[in-house]
């Protein structure tokens, strides 16, 4: 019976166990502000920015007109990589234009900045082959952006009117 208590008393005394904490807290966490504008003033859409310079009431075959695009990220708090895609509002007239965008400002009717991208029928939304411009915080990107009626298409009769719009999408980097 003394064995018996004895190791009874020993099974008690391993039962005691030693521990301790400690903690780490890190800084604060902000999120950042991706915010993407074009034109000058910068703005977030811009559906008539280029109602005056990017027009022509009468395109024919071989026709061209370019105008400038500011795109900014002046309001973000993050770099980010964009993208640019183009459609014509009317297929008929859309199938028939193409488009090219440079860096720069335009010259008259034409762009003579490096080529970004360019694509050709604008009936359908496409997007410039260029990936990913690069644009940091604080940053502005001048492009120039040329419509051309490819030379040697006919005229469509009905005549085809419609607009063409550009889309600009922006990716954290």
């Amino acid at each position: 019976m003394s064995i018996g208590i004895v190791l009874g008393l020993g099974a008690v005394g391993t039962l005691a166990a030693w521990s301790d904490t400690a903690t780490a807290t890190s800084g604060t966490f902000t999120t950042g502000k991706l915010d993407i504008k074009v034109g000058n003033p910068a703005v977030d859409n811009n559906p008539t920015a280029f109602s005056t310079t990017l027009t022509n009431p009468a395109i024919f075959a071989g026709d061209t007109v370019a105008a400038g695009l500011l795109v900014s990220n002046a309001a973000g708090s993050v770099a980010n990589t964009y993208t640019i895609s183009v459609v014509a509002s009317n297929t008929a007239l859309g199938d028939l234009l193409d488009s090219s965008v440079r860096t720069g400002l335009p010259s008259g009717n034409s762009c003579g900045g490096t080529l970004i991208g360019s694509v050709s029928g604008l009936g359908t939304s496409k997007q410039f082959s260029a990936q990913g411009r690069l644009l940091p915080v604080n940053g502005s990107d001048q492009l120039c952006i040329s419509v051309t009626m490819r030379a040697g298409q006919a005229q469509p009769t009905p005549a085809a009117t419609g607009t063409v719009t550009y889309t600009i999408t922006a990716m954290s980097s």
